[in-house]
């Protein structure tokens, strides 16, 4: 009898370790992340990510499965390569001034009017809206923008007495660049890689296309460098033509070594096009829609659109927030792009074009030629 007792003892206390066994906290962790529901993110801003991780914190249920590309470019040929073999993700970030086209005409992403919040419809910007419009239907939800500026050296300036607030039109740029003497410069004016976004906006309520006017004015195709800002930061050249979001970067890099000051591409305000960063939905049998707006309402919450921007010197897709004096102060060190962000709700903007690659890898090339 004590045998037998022994024999069942000892495989009920086997059961009882095999089962504690089986719930140990990884396992029981494992089983939980097996159940989550999945939303595959792609994104080549590490705000949004956090955004994302901030996400998945508030809600236990779901899974952002998230990469960073390392930019805009990366991003669009992974998509498009990703689309070819149908293994898209659920969201992506897009920027504004191309990339998203080939993708409505392939029929991959989804129209986007149904995942904007009311509140946030009404305070979008219709500037950046238009980036992402075709044929009156919305392809992608704006998160933010950048507006193009002028970066100057103040004392390669000074010495030849010019003043940045003197540099009014597009006309007195180019002709402060010829007269520019300072003996110590590099070069004048310098373009970052986003030159021909700077173009397109000298163009904006003309009748003209870009070819025209470049063919017509062959000055406007000064240097463009992709080394243009660090040269800026390293005191070698005057006007560093540049966009909103390296405002930041650009005080950081320069710290005391030399006084500068920025002021707005010198274009009218309304014929600002800005440039921006989006969101879409990529058709695919994993869109889990109920998760899916769920992430897409988060993403537009004030709160986030504000982190967001500040933290990558962005202009929010939000009109109130724009305005909004906590935010101003923000930038209180920066007076002159507090008038800025005001002056960019002007903005007409410019719908989205189909040929808008095919124009931008144009400018490109015409300034190639005559380098």
């Amino acid at each position: 009898m004590k045998k037998w007792l022994s024999i069942i003892s000892l495989i009920i206390v086997f059961l009882c370790v095999f089962f504690l066994y089986t719930l140990k906290p990884e396992n029981v962790n494992e089983h939980r992340m097996v159940n989550k529901e999945r939303i595959t993110f792609w994104a080549y801003s590490p705000g949004l990510l956090k955004i994302a991780d901030q996400f998945e914190k508030e809600n236990p249920d779901v899974r952002v499965v998230k990469k960073l590309l390392k930019n805009s470019t990366i991003l669009l040929e992974e998509l498009y390569a990703a689309q070819s073999a149908g293994n898209s993700p659920d969201i992506a970030e897009i920027p504004s001034w191309y990339g998203i086209a080939p993708l409505i005409e392939s029929d991959a992403i989804l129209p986007m009017d149904e995942y904007l919040t009311t509140e946030f419809q009404v305070e979008m910007p219709k500037s950046i809206a238009k980036r992402f419009l075709l044929d009156d239907v919305l392809w992608a939800i704006p998160l933010n923008y950048e507006i193009p500026i002028l970066y100057a050296n103040d004392a390669i300036l000074s010495h030849d007495q010019v003043s940045l607030e003197k540099i009014n039109s597009f006309s007195k740029l180019l002709e402060m660049g010829e007269k520019l003497e300072h003996p110590n410069v590099k070069w004048a004016i310098n373009a970052d890689n986003l030159y021909p976004w700077y173009i397109e906006n000298l163009n904006e309520g003309s009748e003209k296309t870009v070819a025209s006017l470049i063919d017509e004015y062959e000055e406007i195709l000064f240097h463009m460098n992709h080394m243009a800002l660090t040269q800026f930061v390293n005191g070698e050249g005057a006007v560093l033509l540049s966009s909103s979001g390296k405002m930041q970067l650009i005080e950081k890099l320069i710290g005391s070594r030399f006084k500068w000051s920025m002021r707005l591409f010198p274009v009218a305000p309304e014929n600002i096009i800005p440039n921006g960063n989006g969101i879409v939905i990529l058709k695919n049998e994993k869109v889990r829609s109920d998760y899916t707006r769920q992430f897409l309402r988060y993403i537009q919450e004030e709160d986030q659109l504000k982190t967001l921007a500040m933290e990558q010197s962005l202009i929010p897709a939000n009109m109130r927030l724009i305005k909004n004096e906590k935010f101003h102060n923000f930038y209180r060190h920066f007076p002159g792009y507090q008038k800025m962000l005001i002056e960019s709700l002007k903005a007409e903007g410019q719908f989205l074009r189909k040929d808008n690659e095919a124009e931008w890898k144009m400018i490109l090339h015409a300034n190639e030629n005559k380098e």
